[in-house]
């Protein structure tokens, strides 16, 4: 969500995006997931972002990665999950509330210049 919310941050207002997420699906928790996704799709679609998703049915994907309209492929070592756990009963935690604030796992990207 938090890609969602940046996205919907640096867009223009008048501008549309997409974002296509494939993923496995959940061996034990699948309807949880697919409601979590189709809430997601729901918050986007009025920020003008379309969100899909679909279940890579053969289970074989394990690389993360982000690959842009505009010629850029981000690997992400530890996909999106960078951020550590908040103490949402916290009502005054900065942190809750504004992502800069928010603890971080360390992490690598790697940002490669495409042609399409």
């Amino acid at each position: 969500m938090d890609l969602m919310e940046t996205l919907s941050k640096v867009k223009s207002i008048e501008d549309e995006a997409s974002v296509h997420l494939i993923t496995i699906e959940d061996e034990l928790k699948a309807e949880q997931q697919v409601e979590n996704l189709q809430k997601i799709a729901e918050a986007c679609a009025g920020a003008g972002i379309t969100f899909i998703w679909d279940f890579d049915s053969a289970k074989t994907i394990h690389a993360r990665h982000i690959v842009t309209d505009q010629e850029w492929k981000i690997l992400l070592d530890c996909g999106l999950d960078v951020f550590q756990r908040l103490e949402m009963s916290d009502t005054f935690c900065l942190s809750n509330r504004l992502q800069q604030h928010h603890p971080c796992k360390q992490f690598e990207a790697t940002f490669i210049r495409m042609e399409f």
